[in-house]
């Protein structure tokens, strides 16, 4: 008989050397319906008089309404468990507890599941509400990973989900069909932590990837370098283990790792090499100041804060804070003012790592076991990914900004899922017009098109931005700079004619909802913001102050820095002054603050905000709706106080 092992309300049934061999349901199925009515039917313990067609399940539920930001994911603990989904169409669909007390043990949702924030507590929630299996045709990939490093089953087949909900007890070898060789193993063991402690007892042996050389993408060659090869080649889907030049973490994410080292392991965590780790306290900075915090949140957050300290005093790792406990900037920020470098492998728990790809190096976010992976190993499981490659033309109008392309992008990622898991590489001569903060911004936002990442073929701006900002040589910059092979293959062209490119804003929802301006054009706003790591860098700070330059905001409006760097040029060159003349309030401490809804400048319930960020999803920066759009229209529509341009003031 074999063994069994509880994956929440999942058996896994294990062969007799300990490996995952099948799965089956033990709970109960719950269909994530775009209908509320029928969600609480569910809750209540009835069967549906049918199952749902997929068409009709929620679709694009982000990590953001899987756990919200604030104050859920200052939790690590079976807390999670209970509060999974509460942000779910944006509050009051799902109660807290409604899942957890279902026995539910399969969820099945629409595409696009677990899109945005790469938080691997996303995942725990699940997992400690007791779902063990999760159906989507297409997950996000950052999300897939976190639920298979933690015992998971993640499942697109339709065929196979419906065959797993009706009890059926399905073999692991099916489950993981179309999962690479590295995957699979990781699935059957059960898991990354289970999966690495056998590979470092020499339980598990790499194998060189025997691909023939070949024509690369710019990633491609990146990877090439990174990871154990035969002919210094790799091609999409060939997996293996990647060296890792830098790996990060932050506030909400270092303390949970540490402690699923210690419960996996029995043991406190060890960095292999200090040096190259960093942790950044500047998600939660400004959190503790939000008006009607409650007590438990801020001791959630203390927890955190002070057991991401503790742990870079022990092992060494670099700490970027400040003496009076804040950040010296935001982790995206300052990797690219101070760390990255072309060519690298820079990770970090964060999805908005794909930022440092605007350095022509391979970054992208990842969940906290692989950072705890690196923490132990240098090196992290991972796999080739396809490259689209976006080939940029023609000039881009004055009113428009790199924000306007990544939304026009991210729209085309929504509605044709072309760049899901996929790398996003932005090459042609319209490049060469964005300056390097603004190649960031369509870095940046890569995530939001639902890809892995975005790296840039190297431009004059780049390299001008190194020797600059970064007073690095020339000749070092060149001899590392990455280019893609000229006939490397991709898996799909697009060709962007930015003469064509309109001035959008993307409706509540979804950063994928870019519409023209003049759809939305005068619809009031209560609330502007500006800053993030998409929008508060030293060219979006410009921006603000050319609208605003010697006129007043009509409504609250705050502008946060993205690094302590950017606050004092701003101030050196008289922009900061320009911005408090014209009425803003001026956040000087660096940090994610209202992007997150852990900082002044988030719409509440009943508030609508107009917001330079990335992301405005469901409770990701409050309990109100948030528009996005470039510098220039939310500057402008602060003196308004509804959605314009400056070419309306």
């Amino acid at each position: 008989m074999l063994d069994i092992r509880k994956v929440g309300h999942v058996d896994v049934f294990l062969d007799d050397a300990g490996f995952v061999e099948a799965a089956g349901l033990r709970g109960r199925v719950l269909y994530l319906t775009a209908d509320p009515v029928l969600l609480r039917k569910q809750f209540g313990g009835k069967t549906l008089p049918r199952t749902p067609e997929v068409s009709e399940l929620y679709s694009h539920v982000s990590t953001d309404a899987i756990i919200k930001a604030n104050p859920d994911c200052y939790y690590y603990d079976d807390r999670l468990g209970t509060l999974v989904l509460r942000s779910l169409g944006n509050g009051g669909w799902v109660e807290p507890g409604d899942i957890r007390n279902g026995g539910f043990g399969m969820l099945l949702a629409g595409d696009g599941w677990g899109e945005g924030s790469s938080r691997e507590v996303a995942a725990l929630a699940l997992l400690y509400a007791g779902i063990g299996i999760v159906y989507a045709p297409s997950i996000a990939p950052i999300h897939r990973q976190n639920l298979i490093n933690n015992g998971m089953l993640p499942v697109t087949g339709l065929a196979l989900a419906k065959r797993l909900a009706s009890g059926e007890r399905v073999s692991v070898a099916e489950i993981s069909d179309g999962f690479d060789d590295l995957t699979k193993s990781i699935v059957r063991y059960g898991g990354l932590f289970r999966f690495m402690e056998a590979r470092a007892q020499g339980k598990v042996i790499d194998q060189a990837i025997d691909t023939p050389p070949r024509p690369m993408t710019i990633v491609e060659k990146i990877l090439a370098r990174h990871m154990k090869t035969t002919h210094g080649s790799v091609k999409p889907g060939d997996a293996g283990f990647i060296q890792v030049d830098a790996g990060f973490s932050h506030d909400y994410t270092t303390a949970p790792a540490a402690a699923m080292i210690r419960a996996a392991l029995g043991r406190p965590p060890r960095v292999k090499n200090p040096a190259s780790v960093h942790t950044f306290p500047d998600h939660l900075t400004l959190a503790p100041n939000l008006p009607g915090i409650s007590a438990e949140a801020l001791a959630g957050i203390r927890d955190l804060r002070e057991g991401q300290r503790r742990l870079a005093e022990e092992t060494g790792i670099q700490f970027h804070g400040t003496a009076l406990g804040g950040s010296t900037g935001i982790c995206h920020t300052v990797v690219r003012e101070e760390i990255a470098f072309p060519g690298q492998v820079i990770l970090g728990t964060d999805s908005h790592t794909c930022s440092a790809g605007a350095l022509n190096c391979l970054a992208y976010g990842i969940g906290n076991t692989e950072i705890a992976c690196i923490w132990e190993h240098n090196e992290v499981a991972g796999r080739v990914p396809q490259t689209v490659r976006i080939l940029l033309s023609g000039r881009i109008a004055r009113s428009c900004t790199a924000k306007d392309v990544i939304l026009h992008l991210a729209h085309q990622g929504k509605t044709t899922g072309v760049f899901t898991g996929k790398v996003m590489e932005f090459a042609g001569p319209g490049l060469n017009q964005f300056s390097l903060e603004e190649q960031a911004v369509l870095a940046n936002m890569a995530v939001e098109c639902n890809a892995l990442t975005a790296i840039m073929e190297p431009t004059e701006a780049m390299i001008g931005y190194l020797i600059h900002k970064r007073g690095l040589d020339r000749r070092q910059i060149e001899a590392s700079l990455v280019y893609p092979d000229p006939a490397s293959p991709v898996d799909q062209t697009i060709e962007l004619d930015l003469d064509h490119v309109q001035t959008l804003v993307a409706t509540p929802g979804h950063p994928g909802n870019g519409v023209p301006i003049n759809e939305v054009r005068g619809t009031p706003v209560d609330i502007a913001y500006a800053g993030s790591c998409t929008a508060g860098d030293i060219t979006s700070i410009a921006m603000y102050a050319d609208v605003l330059n010697n006129r007043k905001v009509g409504i609250p409006t705050f502008i946060q820095y993205g690094s302590e760097r950017v606050r004092e040029e701003a101030k050196r060159r008289g922009i900061h002054d320009t911005l408090i003349a014209a009425g803003v309030q001026m956040i000087d401490e660096p940090g994610c603050g209202a992007c997150i809804n852990a900082g002044p400048g988030g719409p509440q319930k009943g508030q609508t905000a107009i917001s330079a960020t990335n992301r405005n999803m469901p409770g990701r920066m409050g309990e109100g709706d948030a528009y996005l759009a470039n510098p220039y229209v939310v500057a402008a529509s602060a003196v308004k106080g509804e959605i314009c341009g400056p070419e309306d003031l």
